[in-house]
């Protein structure tokens, strides 16, 4: 049991510390999109999950061991981000998420862009081997085994979804309404220089 609070608290900072995923959340919930910012949850989750299983089943080590492979999921993840960041810096006229249009299906589809973000960030298929190597040999039986891989995917839902109850409370919505350009710029320019980060290694 100490090994999995040593895991849940490990995951919680992890969650804690700001990104692409906290970075899509938050503009779908300043820009008013409540339900598009769960459904960005929900993408975030199912990719987080795809990790945890291969992890569990020595896929994510087979990958970090395998440099052209690793590389080729860095430089996707990199320039999905750098995207992201460069549509979201020229988007005019965007009170709110929905209106980038359909010429950007991922942009436009949250669950999609959460989904993407999740599978195609190689930080997350190191901490895994880092923290299922050092942890999973203490969990017996399948269900211990569930209980540990749940533990990423429900304190990263759990922390963006007061992230978004917080931030889609009218008070603070209005509040928002007259900076809101000034943020999108904001989290634009950061998935660039993330995505520019991640590609640099």
């Amino acid at each position: 049991m100490g090994e999995w609070l040593l895991l849940v608290g490990i995951c919680f900072v992890g969650a804690m510390v700001p990104g692409a995923n906290t970075a899509l959340v938050l503009r779908r919930t300043l820009a008013g999109d409540r339900k598009g910012a769960f459904i960005t949850v929900s993408g975030l989750s199912l990719g987080l999950a795809s990790h945890v299983v291969a992890s569990m089943l020595g896929i994510t080590a087979l990958i970090s061991e395998t440099p052209a492979l690793y590389d080729a999921i860095r430089w996707l993840g990199s320039a999905y981000l750098v995207y992201m960041g460069a549509t979201y810096l020229l988007t005019r006229g965007g009170n709110d998420a929905k209106t980038e249009g359909n010429t950007h299906l991922s942009l436009s589809n949250p669950f999609l862009s959460g989904l993407m973000v999740s599978l195609l960030n190689p930080k997350l298929l190191l901490m895994f081997i880092a923290l299922f190597s050092q942890i999973i040999d203490a969990a017996h039986g399948w269900q211990m085994m569930t209980l540990y891989g749940a533990t990423p995917l429900v304190t990263e839902a759990l922390w963006l979804s007061l992230i978004i109850l917080l931030l889609s409370r009218p008070t603070i919505q209005n509040r928002m309404n007259k900076i809101r350009k000034g943020l999108e710029r904001m989290i634009g320019g950061g998935l660039v220089l993330l995505g520019i980060k991640v590609g640099l290694g």
